[in-house]
């Protein structure tokens, strides 16, 4: 093993060695829990795309407030995702970035749903 790659290893284990999983999320690692967290907030999203769509939205304060916050919590962990997609080198001070977001990112996201689940169903 070179001792670039030694270093790379080292320097993953020890930013996932810091990353902690709250009990609760199912998930037994970080990077787990990260994808479930960014999968999660695409289908919340995609639902308010959809409801936005067919102006069944509520248009409240309180409903712009939490997709704005969802919007806010999640910006990291999305620009995460963009920069994979691209194949970008991302630092390793942006994925502690990412990492200290994620959990509040999961907090917004469960707040949307839990207002979207309110709203009433169309026929």
């Amino acid at each position: 093993m070179t001792l670039a790659r030694a270093g790379i290893l080292l320097c993953l284990a020890g930013m996932s060695g810091c990353a902690t999983v709250p009990a609760n999320s199912g998930q037994v690692s970080f990077v787990g829990y990260a994808e479930a967290v960014f999968r999660h907030q695409n289908e919340v999203s995609s639902r308010l795309m959809m409801l936005s769509e067919a102006e069944q939205l509520p248009e409240t304060e309180e409903f712009d407030h939490a997709q704005e916050a969802m919007d806010n919590a999640c910006h990291y962990l999305n620009e995460y995702a963009e920069r994979e997609n691209s194949h970008e080198i991302i630092g390793w001070h942006f994925k502690a970035k990412v990492q200290d977001s994620v959990q509040a990112c999961d907090q917004a996201v469960q707040h949307m749903e839990a207002l979207l689940n309110t709203v009433p169903k169309q026929p």
